[in-house]
């Protein structure tokens, strides 16, 4: 039975299926990246959704990954392992051939069997479960592991909550979070991230592409209106390479990242409201601009010249 709490503004369901999630009507850190980006791609990927979201049955390794470290009691749940000495998936010309030969038989027969047993489990490998077995294990020999064992927290805890300025109904899922305590009077964030390279100065690269400082100042609103903390919590990043040796890395949003996030957090409200407002969901300008390399490249280019 799922866990339900009500306040004025705001409400947290401690047990929710992704599916379920998903599914809900209030607008998402995802949506609100896609209206800051343009209003045509807000209105194509969320009212129209040409692009259709990538369905659960697509194995994403940082959600294996995610769910062997913070929920492994739900792995039997999600997943299916294709045992080492499966045969080869049966190819379309195998199923439709009038007369199939013997081994065509046998090899169609036992991935249909496995997919009856399964259902709609999302299937791995066994390599691919050791990988993130290992991702699980390297992420627990981190300080912030010691910090989620030893104070009260819940992982995929949904909270939905309402904007106080632009009367915007939102919700966000934190991978992890610690409840206000002694220890950490305005709670604690934990986002649990795969990355190909999670040195600073990639993964902070990652952070700007894929909005990771709109989504904190995001989950940071949420928490505090729901707890109703006299400050928003910290902000930490665990961080593991998606490919061995599996190395696994720390971070804590600094003042500076969650300024700008809250920047554009705030920024992406706006256009979202507006939008929705005039029922106008405009793309790029249309305007001729000048282009420029990256900052670190003329930066480099300058320094080679008077060095």
């Amino acid at each position: 039975m799922n866990a339900f709490v009500e306040l004025p503004t705001a409400s947290l369901i401690e047990k929710m299926s992704n599916d379920e999630y998903h599914a809900c009507p209030e607008f998402s850190s995802s949506q609100l990246k896609d209206i800051l980006r343009s209003g045509a791609h807000f209105y194509s990927n969320n009212i129209i959704k040409e692009n259709e979201r990538e369905s659960k049955k697509h194995l994403d390794f940082g959600t294996l990954a995610h769910t062997l470290f913070l929920e492994p009691e739900q792995f039997h749940n999600e997943f299916a392992v294709i045992p080492a000495d499966a045969p080869k998936p049966p190819t379309d010309v195998m199923r439709n051939a009038k007369n199939p030969s013997e081994d065509s038989i046998k090899r169609v027969q036992w991935w249909d069997n496995f997919a009856a047993e399964h259902g709609t489990k999302i299937t791995i490998t066994e390599d691919l479960l050791l990988g993130a077995q290992r991702i699980a294990n390297n992420l627990r020999t981190l300080s912030s592991y010691k910090v989620m064992e030893n104070n009260y927290g819940m992982a995929e805890a949904s909270i939905f909550f309402v904007d106080p300025v632009f009367d915007l109904r939102l919700r966000v899922r934190p991978d992890y979070h610690i409840a206000p305590c002694s220890a950490f009077p305005n709670g604690l964030l934990f986002d649990v991230k795969t990355s190909t390279d999670a040195r600073p100065f990639k993964f902070s690269k990652s952070c700007s592409d894929f909005g990771y400082d709109l989504s904190a100042s995001m989950y940071r609103e949420g928490f505090q209106q729901y707890y109703n903390t006299p400050e928003k919590p910290d902000f930490i990043f665990l961080v593991a390479e998606s490919s061995a040796p599996f190395n696994v890395k720390q971070y804590k949003a600094s003042d500076l990242f969650l300024s700008v996030g809250d920047v554009r957090y705030k920024k992406s409200k706006e256009l979202l409201a507006e939008s929705l407002l005039l029922d106008e969901w405009n793309g790029y300008s249309k305007e001729m601009e000048d282009i420029y390399l990256p900052s670190y490249m003329t930066k480099q280019a300058l320094e080679n010249d008077f060095n």
